[in-house]
């Protein structure tokens, strides 16, 4: 499994990058503005951290769709604004950001498809922090996690792509970064865990 991850060179990615812990999350760092340097299909995977400038996402649509149709599979964080990602049905939100601290309260979110293979890794506690946005995923694709209107935080499209686009508007890499928000490390380890674990995806180059 042979998996890159593209930064903008903020701060708090930055920091993330030097936490020794999730090196073994990716193999190649790669700078979006450098990203015309690179052949992505050459990854079986690839990593979009949260927060990328979107200019630039919407520079490199038709080299991420490329890869999807090729094989690659590509992993969405946080959210995904002015349709850079065309196939992505994106609703802002309002983000719940003190529901651990209120007197029973809770973060209502719904387990989809629970048979799937990320779930040995992962569980619901682990993927509820807040997000700040959801999705309507394409007919067949799979959301894990739902809100309880229906719309998706966590969906796998395996259908719409020759690879496979995940989706999530959960944003872990910003707070290890940023040092709060100490849940979003299960998350990414469980993620990262099931990717390394994964030989369906990898492909024969």
């Amino acid at each position: 499994m042979n998996i890159a991850l593209i930064v903008n060179g903020t701060p708090y990615q930055n920091r993330f990058l030097k936490e020794e812990e999730f090196h073994y999350l990716y193999d190649d760092v790669i700078h979006i503005r450098t990203l015309d340097q690179y052949n992505l299909t050459a990854y079986d995977t690839v990593l979009l951290s949260c927060r990328l400038d979107v200019t630039l996402l919407k520079r490199f649509q038709s080299k991420f769709l490329s890869a999807l149709n090729d094989g690659t599979r590509i992993i969405i964080f946080g959210e995904v604004l002015d349709n850079f990602m065309p196939s992505v049905d994106w609703e802002d939100s309002e983000v719940n950001f003190s529901w651990w601290v209120r007197e029973n309260g809770d973060l209502p979110l719904n387990q989809q498809h629970a048979d799937h293979p990320l779930y040995k890794h992962l569980s619901v506690p682990d993927m509820k922090w807040h997000y700040h946005g959801t999705f309507a995923p394409p007919k067949d694709a799979k959301s894990l996690l739902d809100t309880p209107e229906g719309r998706s935080i966590f969906y796998i499209d395996d259908v719409s792509f020759n690879g496979e686009l995940i989706v999530t508007s959960l944003d872990p890499m910003f707070h290890i970064g940023l040092g709060f928000i100490n849940k979003s490390k299960p998350f990414l380890h469980g993620l990262a865990t099931w990717l390394r674990e994964d030989k369906n995806n990898e492909k024969t180059l």
